[in-house]
């Protein structure tokens, strides 16, 4: 009975001793450490939480860095495996920590060639095996296999008669065979390529000429009523937005000009606050409708109409005052 039980302890034992030595703080050099370190700052730059989780495992289990005159330098890494056991882990500081960590490790020693030669060995290794071949070379030697599955070597057949002693080779013939099909393929695919372009490009269509911008606010106004006439009541707004710019305009106002944005014309009335805020409204609206594809029906446009009308009547009245007081 205790010999089972020791040999129970000791098979025990013997399972978990890589978990054991692993847990164990060890020291490494400062090229691996290094390493370690560039290899997490990667992982966590990339978002690889199974690569880094692994990484910060193995860092964790270092307690010393050799340096390389010999001396031993501590370290202590569990934090990275405390950000990691978050739910959501916030990699950008993972990053910067592990990027101030790299910074501060002191100048490598590594000799020239063996720097070369693991500059190598990175860049010889996926993603950046440089020895996988290009896209290029893999379709030609998918092609060149296909041929070759296409033409099996083919026996030569004595051909009966005078020239029974000579062979016939039909290699050519079916090389000839091949070529006329892969011209023929190319220029189906070729034409198929054609057509398919042709019906799918749409036609540009010629865009009427649209009608240029009024220039007076009796002008604006005549196409407002048209646009309303013909069941477009959004130009209509737009129509009659521009007749009471015109119109301010016209009456030295404000200065009209296209580039303007519609904030810009209300700027131009802050020394008017009566009127910029009868202008407000007709500002929204227009915006709402012409630029917020917003409908607008006949009882809100009746409104519209009032307001850009009241902009004249106290423009007007602004304008008699002016008079009767000069």
């Amino acid at each position: 009975m205790k010999v089972h039980r020791v040999l129970s302890v000791l098979f025990v034992l013997w399972c978990a001793w890589p978990a054991l030595a692993m847990a164990q703080p060890t020291d490494v050099s400062l090229t691996e450490y290094e390493r370690l370190l560039r290899a997490a700052y990667a992982a966590a730059q990339r978002g690889d939480r199974l690569e880094l989780q692994a990484l910060a495992d193995e860092l964790t289990t270092i307690s010393h860095v050799r340096m390389p005159d010999g001396q031993l330098a501590q370290v202590d890494q569990r934090w990275l495996t405390e950000a990691l056991l978050e739910s959501e882990p916030d990699l950008l500081a993972v990053t910067a920590r592990l990027g101030a960590l790299i910074d501060a490790l002191p100048p490598s020693t590594t000799p020239p060639a063996q720097a070369l030669q693991r500059w190598e060995e990175v860049f010889n290794e996926p993603p950046f095996d440089r020895n996988d071949p290009s896209w290029l070379e893999q379709f030609f030697e998918w092609l060149f296999g296909l041929l070759e599955r296409l033409n099996p070597p083919l026996p030569e057949v004595p051909i009966d008669g005078p020239q029974s002693d000579a062979s016939f080779n039909l290699r050519p013939f079916v090389w000839i065979g091949i070529g006329l099909a892969m011209l023929i393929f190319g220029g189906v695919i070729f034409f198929w390529i054609r057509e398919v372009r042709l019906t799918t490009q749409a036609p540009k269509q010629q865009a009427p000429p649209a009608e240029a911008d009024p220039i007076t606010c009796s002008e604006a106004q005549r196409l407002a009523v048209a646009a309303r006439q013909a069941g477009d009541r959004r130009s209509a707004v737009r129509y009659l937005y521009l007749a009471a710019l015109l119109w301010l305009d016209e009456q030295g106002l404000l200065h009209y000009d296209r580039s303007l944005t519609n904030r810009e014309y209300l700027q131009q009335l802050r020394d008017r606050p009566s009127l910029r805020d009868r202008l407000a409204p007709v500002v929204n609206t227009f915006d709402a409708v012409w630029y917020g594809q917003q409908v607008i029906d006949e009882q809100a446009f009746a409104r519209y109409e009032q307001q850009v009308a009241a902009i004249k009547a106290i423009t007007t009245q602004m304008g008699r005052a002016y008079e009767a007081t000069a």
